[in-house]
């Protein structure tokens, strides 16, 4: 048996467009359980935000790794492990936002965003098809699990590094991913590992905040659409997403056979 752990937006999913998932997509995932694997999601989207796709609908998951692992689900979305940013860290960034007029997102289980949206932000919601939180203020009482930071795209985010505890992970569009820097998918997939005994996981991914989840990977496969720096660090390359990307992998390493796409 093996552990399987996909990354969502740009590996499961389309960005752009229909946001649609590819019907070999479902059927890689149908023919993985059938052969007794585990599959699971490992997103740096929140959980309400997932709730949002289609993709909780496509397949029969084991689990759920969201917010960039700050918060793991089983199967029936019952909480494994929650992990929430420091109080003092979120200020930092939000003092550090206003200070260079750019928007940011709390995600939290009400999520807001700290000013009016720009275009990043615009830019972004049409990426992932998501929606826009309102804005307001942030209430220290509230739970913030990761924070969505939003900027020109191919911005390094460099101001935000300097946040101690604070690990930022740019996108494919105008937005980076800012978690706990000591949590990340891959210690979130290592919690089902431990689950399911297994040796390791195999994981599919797009971007960089898929990068230690491919570090700490048995196996990483990066789809064609994804990220050159992903891309680089990736054991294998298989084509894009919407060019049946997951199947050709699954394929090639022969965790799927010819004859299984007859049934």
């Amino acid at each position: 048996m093996e552990l399987f752990c996909f990354d969502v937006d740009g590996t499961l999913r389309e960005t752009g467009g229909e946001h649609r998932v590819p019907q070999s997509t479902i059927q890689a995932l149908r023919l993985l359980k059938e052969k007794g694997h585990k599959i699971i999601v490992s997103t740096g989207r929140g959980y309400d935000s997932l709730c949002r796709t289609q993709i909780l609908d496509i397949a029969d998951f084991d689990g759920y790794v969201v917010n960039n692992g700050q918060l793991v689900l089983d199967g029936k979305r019952n909480v494994i492990e929650k992990h929430v940013m420091p109080v003092k860290t979120v200020h930092e960034v939000l003092d550090l936002a206003n200070k260079l007029n750019l928007c940011v997102t709390l995600k939290m289980d009400k999520r807001l965003i700290n000013k009016e949206p720009d275009e990043y932000v615009y830019e972004t919601q049409r990426y992932f098809g998501n929606i826009i939180p309102e804005v307001r203020e942030y209430d220290e009482k509230e739970d913030v699990y990761a924070i969505c930071l939003y900027g020109p795209k191919g911005w390094d985010y460099a101001p935000y590094r300097q946040i101690a505890g604070l690990e930022v992970a740019p996108g494919l569009s105008t937005y980076a991913d800012a978690s706990i820097a000591s949590v990340s998918k891959a210690s979130g997939n290592e919690v089902f590992c431990k689950l399911f005994h297994t040796d390791g996981y195999i994981a599919f991914g797009d971007s960089q905040n898929d990068l230690k989840m491919f570090k700490n990977a048995k196996i990483s496969i990066c789809m064609g659409n994804g990220d050159i720096l992903t891309k680089k660090i990736a054991d294998y390359v298989t084509s894009d997403l919407e060019d049946d990307g997951i199947l050709k992998a699954c394929m090639h390493y022969g965790w799927i056979k010819e004859g299984d796409l007859d049934e």
